[in-house]
């Protein structure tokens, strides 16, 4: 069956077989002075020679984890209450949660057309896309089969497919991955624990 069109970022679903189970997330800090907004699932980076995080804009760039909610003191002001999005406006800087274990599995969803098996093992970036405010604030990033290569420090690798079987077995939507927009699992390829110089 067909699959449906469907932006939810990078929902952390696991661990590399043989890693152990790291459920503690990493906290940093997202500057109030920073206007755009941040969605559940979006990948974040560093703000160059700063202690600050922002949504992650470079294809090619180094991940610096997958963001998970905040706690922010509202533009308005009030207590520090926690939000799954971070709505691009606070009353201070905020702390974030991210998920940065660099054995950390991730299911996203195809841009457009499918990725196949062909493509486990190969690096692929990723499209951005706005999120929504409604239902989570779930972040609208999208796996882009056009940059899946062996030769890019890409931030992600192909682990799997979800509905193929095996460790990635499931049925419903995004599990026919002969049609466009399935669902793929993935895991950090560049990512800051695995890179081999330090990040600005």
């Amino acid at each position: 069956m067909a699959n449906t069109a469907a932006k939810f970022g990078f929902k952390h679903i696991g661990y590399l077989p043989g890693s152990a189970a790291d459920y503690q997330l990493s906290t940093r800090l997202i500057s109030s002075a920073n206007t755009t907004s941040i969605y559940f699932g979006d990948p974040v980076d560093k703000v160059a020679n700063t202690q600050y995080i922002k949504a992650q804009t470079s294809t090619t760039g180094i991940a610096q984890g997958i963001f998970q909610g905040c706690i922010l003191i509202p533009s308005t002001g009030g207590a520090p209450t926690y939000s799954p999005f971070y709505p691009g406006a606070a009353g201070a800087d905020v702390t974030a949660y991210v998920q940065d274990s660099e054995s950390a599995l991730f299911m996203a969803a195809a841009f457009s057309t499918n990725i196949s098996s062909t493509a486990i093992g190969n690096g692929i970036s990723f499209t951005t896309g706005a999120g929504s405010t409604f239902g989570g604030g779930f972040s609208g990033y999208t796996l882009d089969q056009a940059t899946i290569n062996t030769t890019t420090l890409s931030p992600f690798q192909v682990v799997g497919l979800f509905g193929m079987g095996g460790n990635f077995g499931g049925v419903g939507n995004g599990s026919d991955f002969t049609s466009a927009n399935n669902f793929v699992i993935v895991t950090f390829n560049n990512e800051r624990f695995k890179t081999l110089t330090g990040v600005a």
